[in-house]
Order: structure tokens, then sequence, then C-alpha cells
């Protein structure tokens, strides 16, 4: 039999499937739940329920499994000697549609706020995961038997695409009291779900095969896709890079910040990166290359040059107005860099003071002259021990003019120095 096994199932398309000896392909009873195991930090399929010929309930554990085929059956051999008629839940083991179908999340607050209609199990050959909850219109409809018709009729009146909305099963707090009794817990307030940092948009996709990850960055804007590619082990990055279609990545990598660009462009292969610097904006591209041209322990390799200028004989008005085009263009607008008339950097002032200080007032009134800076080619070493004696987070990198190239922050600085760190953490996820 040829057949492709998709890396992860929804719930739905296993319950009611029929329940086949594989030995002689005669059908024994129908699917109607699975059990789980809670001791893992994802539960895992120990057993399946069926009711058999007689309308009774038996229980197989999921050893007795050799295929499972969406749409045909679940097929099992030497079944009959470990057959037991009803279920008996073994400590921390659940059934998975009778505890989570139609049963409601409550959040911190104590609130129910959202129903699960649905699991998202990942497999692996015949071992199955319970990964996601389902909370989003595409699994009720999918219960329904309705889900393709409604999506075929939202694509004629319109370009909006239905998307699954799941929750990964970290954020859901495991049952408390006797089985299905209980609603779930979230570990977060649900107004969160739709605000996770970037890292934790990261962590749920770490979690996720190749595919489906994918499909989720693809339906992100932008800007969030960008933010949570930068925060995804490198190896997984590269892989994004390798397989998203080069358009959409090319509008993603001009939402990164260029320092992250250049992380992921020192490891992609010349190749690669030849055929995105084609499609990159020259300027873009002048910017990565520079950065690509330095020594790996030097502060030019892990500087940004996103960062907003002003000149010193500006009012506050006109450097905030400045600031606020600048700002949608780069992704440190904190801090504020003043230059003389020669363009060499002469001080530094910050947004609030921006916002609160009197809009005639110029700028070499209220800047700060002494600057905590490091040069292009001082050792990393050196910049993170300015950052330690100053307790600075961000530096800014001057050339031998005094004129800044670029800005460093504390995290690129100590990851730089402390590359294990940021190692094991990948490692560890």
């Amino acid at each position: 039999m040829n057949y492709l096994p998709k890396k992860f199932i929804f719930l739905y398309y296993i319950i009611n499937l029929p329940v086949v000896d594989s030995l002689t392909g005669k059908k024994i009873g129908k699917l109607i739940d699975l059990s789980a195991s809670l001791k893992e930090m994802y539960p895992k399929i120990t057993g399946l329920i069926m009711r058999d010929r007689r309308n009774k309930k038996v229980f197989l554990p999921w050893s007795c499994v050799k295929m499972l085929v969406e749409e045909k059956g679940i097929f099992v051999e030497n079944f009959t000697a470990v057959a037991k008629d009803g279920f008996t839940p073994a400590e921390n083991e659940i059934l998975l549609k009778d505890t989570f179908w139609d049963k409601q999340i409550v959040d911190i607050h104590g609130s129910k706020v959202v129903r699960i209609n649905d699991l998202h199990l990942l497999r692996e050959e015949l071992s199955l995961w319970v990964v996601h909850m389902d909370i989003g219109v595409t699994g009720l409809l999918r219960r329904l038997g309705v889900s393709r018709i409604f999506e075929f009729l939202i694509k004629l009146v319109s370009s909006y695409e239905v998307e699954d909305k799941l929750i990964s099963w970290k954020y859901v707090q495991p049952i408390n009291g006797p089985m299905g009794t209980d609603a779930l817990s979230l570990k977060i307030h649900h107004s969160k779900l739709a605000e996770l940092h970037p890292a934790d948009i990261a962590d749920i996709l770490i979690d996720l095969g190749t595919e489906e990850r994918l499909n989720i960055l693809k339906s992100m804007d932008k800007a969030t896709a960008a933010n949570t590619i930068q925060e995804l082990p490198i190896k997984i990055r590269l892989q994004v890079a390798e397989l998203l279609d080069q358009k959409l990545l090319v509008e993603i990598i001009n939402e990164m910040a260029i320092d992250e660009v250049v992380d992921l462009f020192s490891q992609m292969p010349a190749k690669k990166m030849n055929q995105l610097f084609s499609r990159l904006p020259s300027e873009k591209v002048a910017q990565i290359s520079s950065l690509l041209g330095h020594a790996n322990d030097i502060a030019g390799s892990i500087m940004s040059t996103e960062f907003i200028c002003v000149k010193q004989t500006l009012t506050a008005l006109e450097a905030l107005e400045v600031t606020k085009k600048e700002a949608l263009h780069k992704k440190e607008s904190y801090y504020i860099y003043v230059l003389d008339e020669n363009d060499a950097l002469a001080g530094v002032i910050t947004l609030p003071q921006l916002l609160t200080m009197a809009p005639e007032k110029l700028v070499s009134e209220f800047m700060r002259k002494r600057i905590a800076k490091v040069r292009i080619k001082t050792k990393i070493k050196d910049v993170a021990e300015v950052f330690y004696k100053y307790d600075f987070t961000i530096v800014p990198v001057i050339d031998k003019s005094g004129k800044i190239q670029g800005i460093i922050t504390m995290k690129d600085a100590f990851e730089a120095v402390f590359p294990q760190i940021r190692n094991e953490t990948e490692q560890e996820q």
C-alpha cells in the first residue's frame, strides 16, 4: 500500500475509523476514543477504545496497532490476547475525546473563555502525541462535516483564508479532578494568546513539523514572522530560509534586524545567499556585505546598522519629527544619537526626553555628551566589559573619524562572548 502519512492529524479524522484485523482484513469494531498518558511533556497515545460487533466497549493497547490510514482504518494484529472489555484508566491516563472535546478552557482568573473543538496530534511512525488544542471555528466545522464547503464559500466571496486556531499543550494545565469532570486551566491569561512574545511563538514552532511550521509563518504578518524567525535555533532558521518561497522570505528579511540577517547569511550556503542578494534592495545588500566582511571577533561583526541619528542644531520638536519617521524603519528608537556639523557622534538623547522636553529647546542643550562607545575593531570581549562596567543596554560603534557606524545590544554582545549559552539553549529546544 503506497501511503505517505501526514506528520500531524486531527483527532476528528481518527474517531469513528474502522478497526481492522490486519491478517484477515475483517472489520472488528469502530474507534470511539484514544487513551493517553500524561507522564511525558506531551500526552502520548497508549491505547484505543473501540465498539465491537457486540456493541461493547473494548480496549486495545496501542502496541497492537500496525498501521493507521486516514479515511480507511486502524489495522491491528495479535489483539485477542490483550483485548479488555471496558476501560479502567491507569494513573495519569485519560481518554482524549471524552476528556477534551467540547470542554472549556479556564483562564487564570477563572473565566471560561474558549471551547476545545478538536485535538491536534503529532505522529512519528506509529506513535502519537497530543500537541495542540484546536479552539478555532475550523475545528467545529470539521466535526460538523462542513469545513470544506465553508472554505469553498469563503473563497468565492473573498481572498480570506480560514486558519486553524491552536493552543500549545504547554499552555494548558493537566486535569486536576476525576477524569472528564474538570475544565482545563490555561497557564496564561486568554487575552495574551494573541500577544505572545515572538520567543514564545518560536517555542511553539520548534515543536511543529516542517510543513506546519512553514504554514504558520506564512499566516503571520511579516513583522511578526521576522521577529519569530530571529528567535528560532539557527538550524531551523536555515531550514525555513531554504523552504520558504523566496519572495516571502525577502519580505521577511526586510523586516529583520540587520545583525540577525547577518547571522543568518553567515551560516547560509553561498548559492542561496546570492539568490537572496539578487532580490534584496541594493542598500540592504551593501549593509549585509559590509558586516559579513568583518572578522567574527570584533565589534563590527555583531553590530546593527538600524539606529536613529539627529543633528545637534535641531529643536526637540524637529528631532521628534525625525524620530517618528525613522522609527518606522528602524528597530531601535529609544536612544537617538546626536551628530555634530561633521556628522561625528557628539551625544545621545532618549525618546522620553524628546517627548517631555520644551519643543523649542535645542538638542545640543540637553543631550548627554559623555558616551561610552567602542570602535569597529574593538574585540568583542572588550565590548562586553563596557556593558558590564557602565550597565548599558546598547553601545554605539564608531569608526576612526568618530562617525557612528552601528550599535550593539547587551544581548548580542554576551551571546558573542559566551556562544555556549546560546548553543546550550538551542540544544535544549
